[in-house]
């Protein structure tokens, strides 16, 4: 009845427990279950199993914010103990042998009588309870609102893989194996509650169950709350599924109250339209048709959850929920079903462990909506969805600020380029940001260069790096910020690296972390060895127990990030070779060197013997890149330089490279009278991410941009002195797309390199998250 308080809702939710190892299911919910309070989670059948109650609202905003506390309180615990939570109606990876049923009383006689159906009961449901407290017109609302269950069904669907790891070819495979229950079916075949009461009674002197709450009906009273209980839903790993699920509810039961008892007998159809109509939600989800039941006929599925949503627009109006809910259908048609999602999710790799990894990450609450722009400055909340569930949206008078205060950051530091050890004033601009932030930056010793403390004064502190040096290359692009100094540019984005980190310093300021944060801005990157090696020597990594770092990728799209474990990058080494021998005709060669034909065979024998000596899958690779020697055609030249580079992605054959080069060198040109000098410049080591770093990585990335669009990184030749960070504490970095879609890739270095602004929000993102997740892992900073 419009204008009259909205009917309170409440929500149960069952979460699968997974290993974080291995992505199996767990038997531990007991043991998860005596670190959490007891008043709002209970063991379910099975013993991989946790479910969590809401409390009972009238306001959509207060029951996801009541939801989210309770997903993050159920995933910090887990967190705890090395198990990760998955809201889904079913996971991929188990195994038979280490399943159990929980062994209280009711359980074990439900294993007893059931066999089969409780050992394979490996599903998971969402509920949504509307107060209801007329039985009668609860019993007959239920059968009223059958011709919707359906959509409830797709919008949920989120059980694509069985516990086998086999894709049922649906949806929804928990609708199936719930099916199979005695007690089951879209509402009771009653128009009363002593018709109900009656069938209930007689199912339980029947024996098949043994107590009313095993009337499993999708829609049905409930047995313990004055309310109707929606039970077709899978659970849902996205918590704005299920406040989208449970809003429209709530307003399709006022509809269906109100035109009862104003007389209206409502839309009838058959059972068995009805199951064929389920079933058909089950297979296709969101992502083809549904049945209308109302006109016997197929319909897509968007088409009809909008139609839905625009019947109930008076409920949702006065409930208040018209603009969240339309908001929410709307992300919901766009976003998918999480049962396609998963299907990607296994195609990217071919690995079920994706899928597992992308239901905890939706769990959680680290996956984002990347529709519209997301600010800086803010709590979790807004900036990186650590909160469970949060949406990504904010209002639109709060966005764009802060990332405009990026862009004008990074426009300022791109016009005003400055080459390595030369940074004294984007040090000045740094520094003016970081104490107007109320921060004290120190600054390294020779005056270009900082770093600074952020958050509690914990023992230890995670550490974020950016690097403020530009190229000696004069830019192309045309931009109306270039370069205003010639033939130096930022060609390597290493402005954007800088106005990111930046950001991330005021969301951090803004927020502040659990435990200590110290943001590195380093000098002279593009050096060799690097200025990382001055950096660290100043001190700047004592008390770091892990680095971290982005950096630009013109190969990725904006929106997407991309890290590994293990090398990222490769080690180089400078190699110059400078060769004599007695010069001559060359119609006498043998009274010379030959000096040209030695160099050849030091082209092509040293690369060779390399590959010969070398295991291949250290990606060693030997390049020249200026071979000098001679003026004319008929004179054999006495002098002559070779000048190439040496990479490789094994940090071991880094160390061993020199002597194996000068050594090979010797035993090529030993045969021909040449002389030879060699020049070896050992550069900075490969950049070899640690697992456990690279983990905590993909989290971060996953909260900034989404499961989806987190890449594994393939292996670059390229080098970074970020490398020497990590030969005294772990870490990891990772590549941030910055390709905005059209035009060309121009890669980095070069004099047309433009990246698209955009995806510094995202970076920031990723690196904010980063603090949230070490610190969650090691709360006390140790």
């Amino acid at each position: 009845m419009l204008g009259s308080v909205p009917r309170k809702v409440g929500v149960e939710e069952e979460f699968q427990l997974v290993d974080r190892k291995t992505r199996r299911l767990t038997a531990r919910a007991q043991e998860l279950l005596a670190r959490l309070p007891g008043d709002r989670f209970v063991g379910e059948l099975q013993r991989c199993v946790v479910e969590a109650n809401s409390g009972v609202f009238d306001d959509l905003s207060q029951l996801r914010a009541d939801l989210v506390g309770h997903r993050r309180t159920l995933v910090d615990a887990a967190e705890s103990l090395g198990i990760g939570v998955a809201a889904a109606g079913a996971v991929p990876l188990m195994l038979p042998t280490e399943m159990q049923v929980t062994g209280s009383p009711r359980f074990q006689h439900m294993l007893a009588d059931y066999q089969l159906l409780a050992r394979e009961q490996l599903i998971c449901g969402t509920q949504v309870h509307v107060d209801l407290p007329d039985r009668d017109e609860a019993v007959q609302v239920a059968t009223r609102v059958v011709s919707h269950l359906p959509i409830f069904l797709a919008l949920s669907a989120s059980s694509p893989f069985w516990a086998d790891g086999s894709d049922t070819g649906y949806a929804s495979a928990r609708a199936l194996a719930w099916l199979r229950w005695p007690t089951t079916g879209p509402a009771a075949p009653v128009d009363s509650v002593a018709a109900y009461d009656a069938l209930v009674a007689d199912l339980v002197s029947s024996g098949v169950i043994s107590d009313p709450g095993m009337v499993y009906f999708d829609v049905r009273p409930s047995t313990r709350w004055p309310t109707l209980e929606l039970r077709v839903c899978d659970s849902c790993p996205r918590l704005d599924t299920v406040v989208l699920v449970a809003g429209l509810f709530r307003s399709l039961v006022e509809r269906e109250v109100t035109a009862l008892r104003a007389g209206d007998p409502g839309v009838v159809i058959s059972p068995t339209l009805a199951r064929a109509a389920l079933w058909r939600a089950a297979r296709s989800g969101l992502e083809a048709e549904l049945v209308d039941v109302e006109r016997g006929s197929p319909r897509p599925a968007a088409e009809m959850v909008r139609s839905l949503v625009r019947s109930l627009r008076p409920q949702l109006e006065d409930h208040g929920d018209w603009e969240t809910v339309s908001e929410l259908c709307a992300a919901a048609l766009h976003q998918g079903s999480s049962a396609a999602r998963q299907r990607r999710a296994l195609r990217r790799r071919g690995r079920l462990t994706d899928v597992v990894d992308l239901l905890v990450s939706e769990t959680a609450g680290r996956s984002a909506d990347l529709s519209g722009p997301i600010p800086v400055h803010g709590n979790d909340s807004r900036l990186t969805p650590a909160q469970p569930g949060t949406p990504a949206r904010v209002p639109a008078a709060a966005r764009g600020t802060a990332e405009d205060q990026l862009v004008a950051w990074r426009r300022d530091l791109h016009a005003h380029p400055e080459l390595s050890f030369e940074e004294r004033r984007t040090t000045a601009v740094v520094r003016e940001h970081l104490v107007g932030l109320g921060l004290e930056p120190v600054l390294l010793p020779g005056g270009t260069g900082l770093w600074c403390d952020l958050g509690p004064a914990t023992p230890r502190c995670v550490a974020l790096r950016a690097d403020l040096d530009a190229l000696p290359v004069t830019e192309t692009t045309g931009l109306p910020y270039a370069s205003t100094v010639p033939g130096v540019s930022h060609a390597c984005g290493h402005d954007a690296h800088t106005a990111m980190l930046m950001g991330a310093a005021a969301a951090l300021t803004r927020d502040p972390p659990r435990g200590r944060v110290r943001l590195i801005f380093q000098p002279a990157e593009e050096t060799t060895p690097g200025g990382a090696v001055d950096t660290i020597a100043a001190g700047a990594l004592e008390g770091v127990s892990k680095i971290f770092a982005l950096h630009c990728d013109p190969h990725l799209e904006v929106g997407s990030l991309a890290t590994r474990a293990g090398p990222i990058t490769s080690s180089n080494a400078a190699v110059t070779v400078r060769l004599w021998s007695a010069g001559g005709h060359t119609a006498r060669p043998h009274l010379t060197g030959d000096l040209i034909h030695a160099a050849a065979v030091l082209v092509t024998g040293l690369a060779s013997v390399l590959d010969r000596r070398l295991d291949a899958r250290t990606a060693t690779v030997l390049t020249w890149g200026r071979v000098a020697a001679g003026q004319v055609g008929n004179f054999v030249p006495e002098a002559g330089e070779l000048v190439g580079t040496l990479r490789s992605a094994s940090h071991e054959t880094w160390v061993t490279l020199e002597p194996l080069v000068a050594r090979t060198i010797g035993e090529l040109l030993a045969p021909y009278d040449v002389r030879h000098e060699l020049s070896y410049q050992q550069g900075v080591p490969p950049v070899v991410n640690d697992p456990d770093c690279a983990a905590e990585l993909r989290l971060a990335i996953e909260a900034a941009v989404g499961h989806d669009n987190l890449a594994e990184a393939p292996q670059s030749s390229g080098g970074e002195d970020f490398a020497w960070y990590l030969e005294h504490v772990p870490g990891a970095m990772a590549r941030l797309g910055v390709w905005g879609g059209t035009g060309p890739r121009q890669d980095l270095h070069h004099p047309g390199f433009v990246l698209d602004e955009r995806a510094m929000v995202h970076g920031v993102r990723t690196l904010v998250a980063l603090t949230r997740i070490h610190h969650r892992a090691n709360p006390f900073g140790s």
